[in-house]
């Protein structure tokens, strides 16, 4: 099973009938692979939650909370992305609002800005309490380095690892080697690469429905949770 960088652009060399190609080259194509693979939907493996930042009862809606530290951070996921939570039972849900609406926002509770080129975020109105907040996020993975003699893309099963050789090799000889012998092998490394890419989604559409069967903040085994506020009760 191909685990590693080296392990994997030996198997894109391979595709690529044996032929070598540059280190640099071979890892601008995987990572390109990946980015565009991760960024078909919004997969549960590459989902987070931030607990890093803390806000306080003097935190208005001009006070400016630093998101450049979650290094990782893709974007927000989630109807309501930022919760706050004051350690014991008690929940606030905040929903995002366009940031060029700051203004007209800025006194209405449980909504937030966030300036995606400062990366800073905003809550509007008044925080009940002090807090840590809840920051789900869609994550990036880690780039590629297919020299490593580790493994890579481990936020996925190895099994899918040959995928981003397939997409590679698909960019690398459509776009760059393209020949009549390329052309030859592309459908089939085309059926390949779709088939393997079903099987990865299949994967996580179990993952997702699973992980919705039991999403209710309100509810423990059957039975409400002691302390929970339900915020879908006057909905």
């Amino acid at each position: 099973m191909i685990t590693t960088g080296a392990q994997l652009k030996t198997f894109l060399e391979q595709l690529n009938g044996d032929q070598t190609i540059d280190t640099d080259l071979a890892d601008t194509l995987v990572d390109t692979a990946k980015t565009i693979l991760e960024g078909e939907r919004p997969w549960l493996n590459l989902r987070k939650t931030n607990t890093s930042k803390t806000v306080t009862t003097s935190n208005t809606w001009q006070t400016a909370i630093d998101l450049s530290t979650i290094t990782d951070f893709s974007e927000f996921f989630s109807d309501t992305p930022i919760r706050l939570f004051d350690g014991n039972d008690r929940v606030e849900y905040y929903r995002l609002v366009p940031i060029d609406r700051r203004l007209e926002y800025k006194d209405i509770s449980n909504t937030a800005c966030y300036d995606y080129n400062a990366k800073v975020l905003y809550l509007n109105g008044t925080v009940p309490f002090s807090g840590t907040l809840y920051i789900s996020y869609l994550t990036t993975s880690t780039a590629i380095d297919t020299t490593s003699t580790s493994a890579v893309w481990t936020v996925f099963p190895p099994r899918y690892l040959p995928l981003l050789a397939y997409y590679a090799i698909g960019i690398y000889q459509g776009g760059i080697d393209y020949d009549s012998i390329s052309a030859r092998q592309a459908p089939n490394n085309l059926s390949i690469m779709q088939t393997l890419k079903k099987s990865m989604e299949k994967w996580d559409d179990s993952l997702q429905q699973s992980d919705l069967e039991t999403n209710d903040p309100t509810d423990l085994f059957g039975y409400p949770r002691s302390g929970a506020v339900d915020r879908y009760k006057n909905n």
